[in-house]
């Protein structure tokens, strides 16, 4: 054979006999680097044939590329000494390739897939589309023993569009871009989503995707192929349906296929790890945590079954449901200069236009929120409630009167039509009916319950009609109720299993008889990692599961009595007085940056990390939903914080921008959870940054670099 050593700044590496050298982040890899825009396993550097006469560098499906002289390649042959970069210029790994003792192969001379492109924020990530990829026929290698391509005739990737094969050794990448080898226009589907790759123990399916690949209805990360298998990319129904078969001898393929017949199906639940997402705010940032008809201001008696949860109720009515949804309103928040601060959801509840909704969405400069200040003034959007597919159009304009900062809740008042006009002798026309208060206190476990509001903060976007949010509207049941002893009360929270989202922030849940008991404030999520052992991933799936935290309306007493005398932008929480002092808490507390996901089911992972030396870098679009990722121990309940995002502009010379700061009080779940906040990533910016701080101290940075 050959040889060939490879050396890096600081190792050699060489082969006394035929092998593959795997290259990537991962420990188990041959050569590992600890760049992150190096992949989990980024590419392979291994001979072409039995003898190892010849040798070449495949690229895995790597996301930052593989370069030889300047040019991205997907397999490339390595002859005489050749410099091969894995990851980006300047930051990712190099490496010096000899090869000696062979004469160049003429099938290898011109096998550069990639045209030459820039490799730091900006560069293409896949060939542009439409670009034709060079393939060489690879030959298959001896086996176990041998340089580690799996043996046999290959992979059989069966679509609806009929069967693909493709031969041992030959990375599979599968997406949006048609420069890949399985490419779909389907949109559920990412644009490089998932590659098959070769390993020297078979065929691996590892995903790429934000949106997630699902077997089975769960998500997994990797999983190896021995038997065939039905992949979902993008959605674990609804996605983009492909076969991955594996093909082996027959008489192996037989006895999988008995063993199948005999397999029972046992899911072993391992540790949760806890997720808090704030469901509402910015429109730059989203906290991710996570009367009677005859007075309307009058909370109901909560005599009616509905309300005292007795179980007698005969469900939700559609006339409740459509009043529900025309009295539920998308609200979005200018400063004095016209920039839009945040937005969210909340409820019209009285004839005179009071909106009930949460301080983050429409307040958050008060106390104890501290987020940015100077509200000026609200858009307030309505919609039309008998039609589904009806879009928010900008009704009125309104002001907050009074907010409790630590409870999260403002009363804010209609003050004009949508030009900011005075309304003629007081009354508002075309006002939706208010929605009557209900009583929280009357609620019990497994009451019903219907969450209303405007979750999709990526099309909030006022300047655009076509890019404003449609209401949602989910139900579920109450699972439980929390306390805090800084309220003094064992009903601080309602959990209930409805679905709500960024956005849905101060928009009402209501009982069955139609009556507000709560203000959806954020999400609380558990991750369970799978056993999946049997199917050759020790790391097993992910499936999520989890609940909505509501604020009580009964907590809205105080505020809600000092809007009907015409309200009071002085007033502070008294709650504030018995929250812990953040400097004490800082202390004795941690925080950690856990770098940023794409929204989705990667959100809350906090598997990431990022440092001021070391940012984390993404490929993100404009107007895209990020989620900015900590862990906080030690800090306890109650206790006031807030996320500041800075944004780093192309002039290398001007400070980051502070652009948006989202208050949060932790709560006794928090401790050691996985918090993360959304942000919509904006445009001309080569990056951002989101600093934990906890009162006026700045604790931890946590920033992201644009690609």
């Amino acid at each position: 054979m050959s040889s060939i050593t490879i050396r890096s700044a600081t190792g050699t590496w060489s082969a006394e006999t035929p092998r593959a050298f795997v290259v990537g982040r991962e420990p188990s890899c041959d050569i590992v680097a600890d760049d992150q825009t190096v992949s989990r396993r980024h590419a392979e550097i291994r001979p072409t044939d039995p003898t190892g006469e010849q040798w070449e560098v495949v690229d895995l499906g790597s996301s930052q590329g593989t370069w030889v002289d300047g040019r991205r390649v997907d397999r490339a042959p390595l002859t005489g000494t050749t410099t091969v970069r894995f990851g980006q210029d300047g930051s990712g790994l190099e490496l010096t390739v000899t090869v000696t003792g062979a004469a160049p192969s003429a099938a290898h001379t011109a096998v550069v897939d990639r045209p030459a492109a820039p490799a730091g924020p900006g560069g293409p990530l896949l060939p542009p589309p439409g670009l034709d990829v060079t393939r060489v026929p690879h030959a298959a290698g001896p086996g176990p023993g041998g340089y580690g391509a799996p043996t046999g005739p290959g992979l059989l990737v069966r679509l609806r569009s009929g069967d693909r094969h493709f031969e041992v050794g030959q990375a599979v990448r599968i997406g949006r871009d048609p420069s890949l080898e399985v490419h779909t226009d389907n949109p559920a589907a990412s644009r490089l989503h998932a590659v098959v790759e070769p390993r020297p123990d078979g065929w691996w399916l590892v995903d790429r995707s934000t949106a997630g690949t699902f077997v089975d209805g769960e998500r997994v990360s990797t999983l190896r192929l021995t038997e065939p298998v039905t992949v979902l990319l993008g959605h674990p129904t609804a996605g983009y349906e492909l076969e991955l078969v594996p093909v082996v001898e027959a008489g192996v393929a037989t006895a999988g296929i008995a063993r199948r017949k005999r397999k029972r199906t046992l899911a072993i639940v391992g540790a949760a790890a806890a997720v808090l997402v704030l469901v509402g705010g910015g429109v730059t940032a989203a906290v991710v945590l996570g009367g009677d008809d005859g007075d309307d201001s009058e909370r109901a008696s909560g005599d009616t079954p509905a309300a005292s949860g007795e179980g007698a109720s005969a469900g939700l009515s559609q006339e409740s449901l459509d009043r529900a949804k025309a009295a539920t309103v998308f609200i979005a928040t200018f400063d004095a200069e016209g920039q839009v601060i945040s937005a969210g959801s909340g409820s019209i509840i009285s004839e005179d236009g009071k909106i009930l909704t949460n301080a983050h969405v429409a307040d958050p400069g008060v106390p104890g929120m501290d987020g940015p200040a100077d509200t000026d003034s609200l858009q307030i959007y309505t919609t039309t409630p008998d039609d589904d597919d009806a879009k928010v159009v900008l009704s009125y304009i309104a002001e907050p009167l009074v907010s409790d900062g630590y409870l999260d809740i403002t009363v804010a008042q209609i003050t004009g039509d949508a030009e900011g006009n005075a309304f003629e002798d007081g009354a508002i026309p075309d006002l939706p009916e208010p929605l009557p208060l209900g009583d929280s206190d009357a609620l019990r476990t497994l009451d019903p319950i219907t969450a209303f509001g405007y979750p999709d903060l990526s099309r909030a976007n006022t300047d655009s009609a076509t890019d404003l949010p449609k209401l949602t509207v989910t139900a579920g049941t109450v699972s439980a109720f929390n306390s805090s002893e800084v309220i003094g009360s064992d009903r601080a929270e309602i959990d209930a299993d409805i679905r709500i989202g960024s956005g849905n922030s101060g928009g009402p849940s209501i009982n069955d008889a139609g009556e507000i008991i709560g203000l959806n404030t954020r999400v609380y999520t558990e991750n369970i990692e799978k056993d999946a052992q049997d199917q050759g991933d020790p790391m097993g799936g992910i499936f999520t599961s989890g609940s909505g935290r509501i604020v009580p309306v009964n907590l809205a007493d105080a505020v809600l009595e000092i809007a009907e005398q015409g309200g009071d932008r002085d007033y502070v929480s008294p709650y504030l007085e018995a929250a812990p002092d953040p400097a004490e808490q800082m202390a004795a507390a941690t925080v950690e940056a856990h770098g940023w996901a794409l929204d989705g089911a990667d959100a809350g992972q906090c598997t990431s990390t990022s440092t001021a030396d070391q940012p984390q870098i993404l490929s993100v679009a404009p107007g895209e939903v990020i989620n900015a990722q900590f862990v906080a121990n030690g800090l306890a309940e109650g206790t006031p914080v807030a996320i500041d995002f800075y944004v780093a502009t192309p002039d290398p010379a001007a400070d980051p921008e502070l652009v948006d700061s989202l208050p949060y009080t932790l709560t006794a779940e928090d401790d050691g959870a996985c918090l993360f906040f959304a942000f919509l990533a904006p445009e001309n910016v080569m990056g951002v940054n989101a600093v934990f701080r906890v009162g006026d101290q700045d604790v931890v940075q946590n920033p992201l670099q644009f690609q």
